[in-house]
């Protein structure tokens, strides 16, 4: 799927979902749901081939290999937390969309501390004693 069917689906379910709104409101969360996740599944289609791109250049590096995996997880996880915020304040729970994008933000902040962690080191180690 292409982005002009995905702009359509997207187009096509804010429509649908607006003049659902107005006569059966909980049917227009679902049909706003559904469109979501169809070009949520297109997006990581997508980007698949992506992973196998940057794991083929992964066994090419030689140094800095373990980070590629933790980078690769929070860029996962931002994303994650970003899209799930977004359906929440879309279905109006903004306190909980704000709560995902808060919890997304301390889970990223957890995984970049090894690179934190080396980076400190390498700063140490450049400064004589």
């Amino acid at each position: 799927m292409d982005m002009f069917q995905i702009a359509a689906l997207g187009l096509t379910g804010a429509v649908l979902a607006a003049l659902l709104r107005q006569e059966k409101r909980e049917f227009a969360i679902y049909v706003a749901l559904a469109v979501v996740l169809l070009i949520l599944s297109q997006s990581l289609h997508q980007l698949l081939g992506v992973f196998d791109f940057l794991s083929s250049w992964q066994t090419r590096l030689s140094y800095g290999r373990v980070y590629l995996p933790v980078i690769l997880k929070i860029l996962g996880v931002a994303y994650l937390a970003d899209f799930v915020a977004q359906v929440c304040k879309d279905a109006g729970e903004g306190a909980i969309g704000a709560k995902v994008e808060l919890a997304g933000k301390v889970m990223i902040f957890y995984l970049a501390t090894p690179v934190m962690a080396s980076v400190l080191e390498l700063i140490e180690n450049m400064i004589p004693g």
